[in-house]
């Protein structure tokens, strides 16, 4: 058992990996128009360069999921660091569409096998009063992790000189720092099992088991709709507001940037208060249901309309993650490896639609224009909405009147 004080230095380095991972998904986005004219790219395949990151997490999330039970923790997250660093690294040879797109698929399996783990070491790790702060954190991320973006790549690129293969080698480096840090001081909060155990047939019956559960399917779905709109409106924001809002380059950047500061802010009160209140569901379904109003009002408003628009999407998009993260662990019959499959499951197929969605969206802006195929795409956040209200309560409070029922 690691003590006290050694669990939270290893969060700590966990967290600086995952911020890392999720600057180096969004990372292409507030410089997406001048890659496009450096490589000659389309909309549809500046659209796949986002998205593509996502289907490889969807695919190795799942295999992260049986690595993590089968040689641990540490070596999952291990390896997955360093995927992601030589992903990034390997973009300074990039000349080409396919040079870029091999970069990105490093990116999104280092990403995918990564994707696990934090479930597993929240679980194991801290206990049941604790979850819901660390959870809240580990949710917060994604949003920290634009802001960086948004807000810092456009000035980081005309530091180095107007590059963006530079700019994404920097982060690059950055995760190989990170990657040596954990392969360094790195553990693994449960036993690694024998492979005997873990083999054949038996290898994927956790994740037949807990995908029974209406729970895991209601929120998975609900996961997979609120990333197919979270996916299409940060990955295509920017490149909006340039290309048809008529706004230059740093101000839509720094514009778009109030989305995930909204979100920060959500991510840690809508958490805090989750914690205290005891309760999950009011943190869900009307958090979707803002999203859907700030992005109409964000696509349609303009002056302090927009910008109202802009931060009520990220509001509602952060607001319910923290819910999102903490469910799962309080799902009937839970335990850490249970939690590490429905983690691997929910992401999965989160990043499923993500990578789908800038695809598919991008292909549908050449014949209809951006702003209403973010109009069409946002309807997702309606049937998340539907999902999450359809869920029962799993929060202490709800548990407890629950039992006084029974």
């Amino acid at each position: 058992m690691i003590s006290y004080y050694y669990r939270w230095l290893l969060a700590v380095i966990l967290f600086a990996g995952l911020t890392g991972l999720n600057v180096l998904w969004f990372l292409p986005s507030p410089l997406l128009t001048i890659i496009m004219k450096d490589l000659n790219l389309t909309l549809a395949r500046g659209g796949l360069v986002m998205s593509v990151v996502c289907l490889l997490v969807a695919l190795f999330g799942v295999v992260g999921g049986l690595l993590v039970e089968r040689i641990g923790v540490k070596k999952c997250f291990t390896y997955g660091l360093w995927l992601m660093a030589a992903g990034a690294v390997y973009t300074y040879l990039v000349q080409s569409f396919g040079g870029l797109f091999f970069s990105r698929v490093l990116v999104g399996i280092g990403f995918g096998l990564c994707l696990p783990v934090s479930g597993v070491v929240i679980m194991e790790w801290f206990s049941e009063k604790e979850r819901p702060y660390l959870n809240t954190i580990n949710s917060v991320l994604p949003y920290v992790a634009t802001v960086i973006t948004f807000v810092f790549t456009v000035p980081l690129y005309a530091w180095l000189g107007n590059s963006w293969r530079l700019t994404i080698v920097a982060w690059g480096v950055y995760m190989a720092l990170a990657a040596l840090l954990w392969t360094i001081l790195g553990r693994d909060p449960v036993a690694v099992r024998p492979p005997d155990e873990v083999e054949g047939p038996g290898t994927f019956r956790l994740f037949r088991e807990v995908w029974k559960d209406r729970q895991v399917r209601l929120l998975s779905l609900a996961e997979a709709c609120d990333m197919w709109s979270f996916q299409f409106l940060t990955s295509m924001l920017p490149t909006f507001f340039t290309l048809e809002a008529g706004l230059a380059l740093g101000e839509a950047s720094r514009l778009t940037a109030l989305f995930p500061v909204a979100g920060i802010v959500a991510g840690l009160g809508c958490g805090v208060w989750m914690s205290r209140v005891g309760l999950r569901r009011p943190f869900t379904w009307p958090m979707h249901i803002l999203i859907f109003v700030g992005t109409l009002a964000a696509i349609f408003g303009r002056g302090e309309l927009r910008l109202l628009g802009i931060a009520a999407a990220g509001f509602g998009n952060a607001g319910w993650a923290p819910a999102l993260f903490t469910m799962p662990m309080e799902f009937k019959n839970m335990n850490p490896p249970k939690v590490g499959a429905v983690y691997a499951i929910m992401l999965s197929l989160g990043f499923l639609a993500a990578f789908l969605s800038p695809w598919l969206g991008g292909r549908l802006a050449e014949q209809i224009t951006l702003r209403y195929t973010i109009v069409i795409f946002s309807v997702s956040s309606l049937i998340a909405a539907l999902c999450t209200f359809l869920m029962d309560e799993t929060g202490p409070r709800g548990r407890a009147v629950e039992t006084w029922q029974t």
